[in-house]
């Protein structure tokens, strides 16, 4: 049995971790991350050591494989001493972040005789795997052109998540996204010999930023031409691709797991078509059953992960540990290759990168300290905060990409977060006033939610204490409270939710935090709790008014008539101004709930943004039990399938989230001197139309 180290215990680690673990020929032996607890958290369910680095994990004893999964730029630095080491090392991808790297990691490779694979997972995908084999039969002839559309969701373009590598330069965008569509087109066509590129316009999501979105690649493959029509940041997903044979076509979609050839009959040409039509309807009708039947074997854990992405990630990590057991010794030219190509491609842009961050004087202060300060509501309160003359502190985990506000000469930018005890007193004792907008959940289970959200709640407000700050405005949420009775209406004076355990994860940590800082802070303190926060920079589809299936179907939390607790980001971070300068006896230990006057309910919001992005969006109506006879159900599913640590669905949280108890705001508007929008047509000009602008931008 080999042993195998997993480098890297991100999002990616598990789904490699779980098809290693279905092997009986080899064992997690190791998994290394500098964050121990992420280590931990993923080691202990195989049962595998921990290491803070790839070094300390050899000196104890080399794994034979190593399964590299830190972020791309350091693919190089991590892959090479165990490459020397004579580890086979399977990495993701891109390979690397140059082509250098990446010729540098194939020379390792060759001089120790240790294996390099790369996961191109989407190469090993069911539907192109068809599609190749299609071609090798040689009933269609030879291979002529191929026609690839690749138009994908972007999630950190859509959460304003510029800090993200990729985002550094178009070659690292490539690099992050476009390696997918090639590896298919390399997979199928052969390997790439050259390529031309035409960028569209680049999206210029927020001042200073622009970023390319938008390709048309012509490329010279080995078994004849490609085109590729690349999108990101789409709202509706789709991969297809075609392939002119001499003698048929084949035509695939690799979202939807479908694929199917057309060729000629032995009929006249009437009936040549209609065998064509039958014979394409036949092969939708079988993707269709096939992949609810996957789905079903999946539920009952009967069955491995049924969607595309898990079917791929498996046939690709079993092809190239099944190589080793063969005695084969893989060496991947193909990811050196992409990362040539993608190089190629980014020159064609030529729009300058983003500044860097400058420094702040050692000695430096400020009146204001926002922690999280680069988010939705942190931007604008930055804003808000310049404008007022005030020098800010802005602490945030990632500082790459910023907007050009962030560049002002009255803002300090400092990296950290908010379980960072030293940075978190640093900035503390630089500032006047702390606001503490990191919510620092992260991912994970319901514990280690609530762990982090307190932990760093706690953190800033006893930092805060230490030096003696003048105030601490905690921003919370409006999920803190129990809003699923009609006959209650919420004051200032509402307690959180008593039931929070029957809550969900994020209004039980919000709870938990709320209740850290009364016990943690010893200075003047202020809770600020905002309901459903809107404006631009924000998704539209928020998760408030409903479950958003995709892009246009919302299915609500009732039957969406109630009026619902909206509020402007610009009226929020008022608010938040106002509680800075807010007499201390008037507002110390309160908790004030933030609802604007326009309180329209999720059939009216969702009316009004179709209105005005020309999209088809459509609310259905559910009634409470309904929603919870769902959970039920699925709960139901995944017990008798053997799932552990499942928890018992409650209504209660169900009810919260339709919202339907009324908010009385007249002592938050009389405290803070606020004055929330009121107008209509003024809400919908801040709340509705800035996504009517995103939605041109995004069209060519």
């Amino acid at each position: 049995m080999k042993s195998v180290a997993i480098i890297g215990a991100g999002s990616i680690a598990r789904a490699h971790a779980s098809v290693l673990s279905r092997r009986r020929d080899m064992r997690i032996a190791a998994v290394v991350d500098p964050s121990l607890d992420a280590a931990e958290a993923l080691a202990a369910d195989f049962g595998a050591r921990v290491f803070a680095s790839a070094e300390a994990m050899l000196a104890a004893g080399a794994p034979d494989a190593a399964h590299v999964l830190t972020p791309p730029p350091t693919h190089a630095a991590v892959s090479i001493p165990l490459l020397d080491a004579g580890v086979d090392v399977f990495v993701e991808k891109p390979m690397a972040a140059t082509s250098e790297d990446a010729r540098a990691m194939l020379a390792a490779a060759e001089t120790s005789g240790a294996a390099l694979g790369v996961n191109h997972n989407f190469a090993q995908h069911p539907v192109v795997r068809r599609a190749s084999e299609t071609i090798e039969s040689g009933r269609l002839g030879a291979p002529q052109r191929l026609m690839m559309r690749y138009a994908a969701p972007l999630r950190q373009l859509a959460a304003r998540q510029f800090g993200h590598w990729m985002f550094n330069s178009p070659t690292n965008l490539l690099l992050e996204q476009a390696v997918h569509p090639l590896s298919v087109i390399e997979a199928v066509m052969g390997p790439i010999a050259n390529v031309s590129a035409t960028p569209g316009a680049p999206r210029r999501p927020d001042d200073g930023i622009a970023i390319a979105t938008d390709w048309m690649l012509d490329l010279v493959c080995a078994k004849g031409t490609a085109q590729l029509e690349f999108t990101l940041g789409a709202s509706f997903p789709s991969w297809t691709l075609s392939v002119l044979c001499a003698d048929g076509v084949i035509d695939a979609d690799i979202f939807e797991a479908r694929v199917a050839s057309r060729r000629a009959h032995a009929v006249i040409a009437p009936g040549d078509m209609a065998l064509r039509n039958l014979h394409h309807g036949a092969a939708a009708f079988g993707a269709a059953a096939s992949g609810l039947a996957r789905f079903a074997g999946e539920l009952l854990r009967i069955a491995p992960p049924a969607d595309g992405f898990s079917r791929a990630m498996i046939a690709s990590i079993n092809a190239f540990h099944d190589a080793l057991m063969r005695g084969e010794v893989p060496r991947d030219e193909t990811g050196a290759r992409l990362v040539e190509t993608c190089e190629r491609v980014g020159r064609a842009v030529l729009f300058a990168g983003p500044r860097p961050p400058r420094t702040p004087p050692a000695d430096a202060t400020y009146d204001v300290a926002v922690f999280g300060g680069t988010g939705f509501i942190g931007r604008r309160l930055v804003a808000k905060l310049v404008e007022e003359g005030k020098r800010v502190a802005v602490v945030a985990r990632n500082l790459r990409n910023l907007p050009t506000l962030y560049h002002h000469a009255q803002v300090g930018l400092y990296r950290g977060s908010i379980a960072d005890e030293k940075i978190v007193a640093d900035v503390c004792a630089r500032a006047g006033a702390i606001v503490n907008l990191a919510h620092g959940g992260g991912g994970g289970t319901r514990e280690a939610i609530v762990r982090n959200m307190t932990h760093g709640a706690q953190t800033i407000a006893r930092a805060a204490s230490r030096v003696g700050a003048d105030r601490l405005i905690h921003v919370s949420s409006s999920a803190a409270l129990y809003l699923g009775d009609d006959a209650e209406t919420i004051t200032s004076e509402t307690s959180p939710d008593e039931n929070a355990a029957l809550r969900a994860d994020y209004a039980y940590a919000k709870i938990e935090a709320e209740a850290a800082v009364r016990t943690a802070a010893e200075i003047p303190f202020v809770i600020l709790r905002p309901a459903i926060v809107v404006g631009a920079g924000a998704s539209p589809n928020h998760s408030a008014l409903g479950a958003f299936e995709n892009d246009t179907h919302c299915i609500g939390w009732n039957g969406g008539d109630n009026a619902l607790p909206f509020v402007l980001v610009d009226d929020v971070a008022s608010a938040i101004l106002a509680a800075i300068d807010a007499p201390t006896d008037d507002i110390n230990r309160k908790a004030l709930n933030l609802v604007g006057d326009v309180r329209w309910s999720a059939r009216q919001y969702m009316r009004e943004l179709a209105r005005a992005t020309g999209r088809p969006l459509r609310f259905h109506p559910m009634s409470v039990n309904r929603l919870g006879a769902d959970e039920w159900l699925k709960w139901g599913v995944k017990k008798v399938a053997g799932r552990k640590g499942l928890r018992i669905p409650a209504l209660r949280d169900l009810r919260s989230r339709g919202m339907v108890a009324r908010f009385d705001v007249s002592e938050e508007k009389r405290l803070l001197g606020w004055r929330p929008c009121n107008d209509e047509n003024e809400f919908r000009r801040r709340a509705i139309l800035p996504h009517a602008d995103a939605q041109k931008e995004q069209s060519p």
